[in-house]
């Protein structure tokens, strides 16, 4: 069984989502499911809504609970969420960096309650929101706002999504590669679509050796599609991808598996 830690509930319907769990059964994927928020290009259901599609699909759906880190937070709201029934937690479009000291009680619960943390990283499209927030983007989401994160809380297990994407993939991989707690995938078509395996071979190999047979860098990705309950085929289409990229480049095996669930599998069951 694969396990997508980066997919998308952006519709209540019922058909869709028996689309997308089906879709989950025919590739053996078990999918953690997440809104993003009302700041976002789309239109996203509610906590509410994420719960209780991975309820009604507990041995396919995982749920991940979107938190709102903006001007203000109660970091008890995560204790709720774990209480619910959450596994995990999805930022995006932050007030101030992740990294901010607002936001910090908001990780150490996370922490506690082992609870890991996805954060969408680099690119985001321009939105009719950016001219009500005026809030900085890619400067709050750079990856560099996880490292203070990951040297604050050992034991919290952070998925840094994207990869950075064409801005930041440098920073990122070296990030991921520095801290043991810090983990990425390469979600969405505008990232594993672009990377080539000699590139991503780059990033992710020792700066020291020019040929790394270890692969320990690869041992620091999971599979990521950043696919949505209206498009389950972006699923399949990434998982195809992920495999064929990294046997282009080499990587064993055991590690293959760990990135495809087995990595992801130890923190959620």
């Amino acid at each position: 069984m694969k396990i997508d830690v980066h997919t998308h509930i952006n519709s209540t319907d019922p058909e869709q989502l028996e689309n997308f769990v089906k879709t989950c059964e025919k590739s053996g994927t078990i999918a953690c499911i997440c809104s993003a928020g009302p700041r976002s290009d789309h239109e996203y259901p509610e906590n509410d809504d994420t719960l209780k599609a991975a309820k009604q699909y507990p041995e396919f759906l995982i749920p991940f609970a979107f938190v709102d880190l903006w001007d203000k937070i109660d970091a008890d709201i995560i204790d709720n969420f774990a209480e619910q029934g959450f596994k995990g937690l999805k930022c995006i479009t932050p007030y101030y960096p992740y990294d901010h000291d607002l936001y910090m009680p908001v990780y150490e619960k996370a922490e506690k309650l082992k609870l890991p943390v996805l954060f969408h990283t680099g690119a985001f499209r321009p939105n009719k929101q950016d001219a009500v927030t005026r809030r900085p983007i890619l400067k709050n989401m750079n990856p560099l706002n996880l490292d203070r994160i990951a040297r604050s809380f050992p034991d919290l297990k952070i998925i840094m999504a994207h990869l950075g994407t064409t801005f930041f993939r440098k920073e990122a991989s070296e990030l991921i590669k520095l801290h043991p707690n810090l983990y990425a995938d390469l979600a969405g078509n505008g990232s594993w679509m672009a990377i080539q395996p000699a590139e991503l071979a780059s990033w992710l190999g020792s700066c020291i050796m020019e040929v790394d047979s270890t692969f320990a860098g690869f041992k620091k990705l999971l599979l990521g599609s950043d696919a949505y309950f209206t498009s389950p085929g972006t699923m399949l289409d990434a998982q195809k991808y992920y495999e064929l990229l990294l046997r282009r480049i080499g990587v064993p095996q055991d590690i293959i598996d760990g990135i495809m669930g087995k990595t992801a599998a130890d923190w959620l069951f």
